[in-house]
């Protein structure tokens, strides 16, 4: 497979996000090759796409044939990282979840020989990773600073001991063995939420705040006013170190990726058409009811503008904004007054007047 068929699979459920998939393709593709590993780091709001992204890689190893022992894959939280490594447990933690679920992919296959490939080409995703801050407030924070040395010392082909399940003879045992992470790959996700501030403080100091307002067409199809700020074409590295992540371990990264917060379009498409869509789940909802649940083009492209505005939620704000209208319908749609017969069903349609009374500007 070729990085570009890597990242037509990956797209599947996806929205929005085509930068950061490229570059998980690349870093795929190379951890297929064993070339040197191309470690991923994801930045971007709460709701943009981080887990759906480590999820997407899952699912392509899940799906795709040929490839199994490089489909080792486990996600940990980075609290449970720092609360590990201020104990000095976390090298062999994250190890020994990579070979548990080596054993459970294998089962009875499991040899040492083939545990030990396995474990040693696996990918370790982490999530929240921001949370591993050198430094919070100005002050020194100890477990940030030994969660990513200690990060960092798998991240660099290191030899770790790693206590090995292995099946033999009719029956499981287990060895400390060495593995060797060369060709571990690591995907790190963080929201990172203090960092807009911050490079936004700076980069106004050189330019107006005012030259960030972009005038942008609303559900109406008049244009408004807004501020505009795109933080990935400001951020350098320098704001990542003032954050408290530290250059060695950024230096592990190959990608570094910022994705990019949805625009009004791209949420309709995840209010919608992707699987799990927050609006097919609310139609199955009434159509116990008894009751057609529709919602027009234009009240659809509000809920998403509306959404959009809340640009530190991501997609998550769809729920919040979709709650505000549909959970006073919820309990008795019938007495709400928008149920209509129309060709022997009954037919409940959210326009824009429903959302603009639930959820005002």
């Amino acid at each position: 497979m070729t990085p570009t068929d890597i990242y037509a699979a990956l797209r599947e459920g996806v929205i929005g996000q085509d930068k950061a998939l490229r570059d998980m393709a690349v870093a795929i593709y190379k951890h297929l090759i064993e070339h040197s590993v191309g470690n991923v780091l994801l930045i971007g709001n709460s709701g943009t796409g981080k887990t759906t992204i480590m999820r997407a890689a899952e699912r392509f190893f899940a799906e795709a044939e040929g490839f199994e022992r490089f489909s080792t894959i486990i996600r940990i939280n980075a609290n449970l990282v720092a609360d590990l490594a201020n104990r000095g447990m976390q090298s062999n933690v994250v190890m020994e979840r990579l070979a548990r679920q080596a054993a459970d992919i294998l089962g009875e296959r499991a040899t040492l020989e083939t545990m030990l490939d396995y474990v040693s080409h696996g990918i370790v995703c982490v999530d929240e990773v921001d949370k591993l801050r050198a430094a919070v407030g100005g002050e020194p924070n100890v477990k940030g600073i030994v969660a990513q040395d200690s990060l960092l010392t798998l991240m660099e082909n290191e030899n770790v001991q790693v206590e090995m399940p292995y099946f033999d003879a009719g029956s499981w045992h287990s060895v400390t063995t060495p593995v060797n992470t060369q060709h571990i790959l690591f995907v790190a996700g963080g929201a990172f939420e203090e960092l807009y501030d911050q490079v936004l403080a700076r980069v106004t100091k050189k330019s107006r705040a005012d030259s960030f307002y972009k005038l942008v067409p609303g559900a109406d199809g008049n244009l408004e006013r807004r501020f505009v700020f795109d933080m990935s074409k400001h951020m350098a590295m320098e704001d990542m170190f003032d954050y408290g992540m530290t250059p060695q371990f950024l230096s592990r990264f190959a990608s570094v990726v910022m994705l990019r917060d949805f625009a009004t379009p791209d949420l309709v498409k995840i209010f919608r058409d992707i699987p799990g869509a927050i609006w097919p789940a609310a139609v199955n909802y009434f159509r116990h009811a008894g009751v057609t649940l529709t919602i027009s083009d234009e009240a659809a492209f509000l809920v998403a503008e509306k959404a959009a505005r809340e640009n530190r939620l991501g997609a998550r704000a769809l729920s919040d904004v979709f709650g505000s209208v549909v959970k006073q319908l919820e309990f008795d749609p019938l007495a709400s007054g928008l149920v209509r017969e129309e060709g022997g069903q009954k037919v409940l349609e959210i326009n824009r007047e429903v959302v603009e009374a639930a959820y005002p500007s």
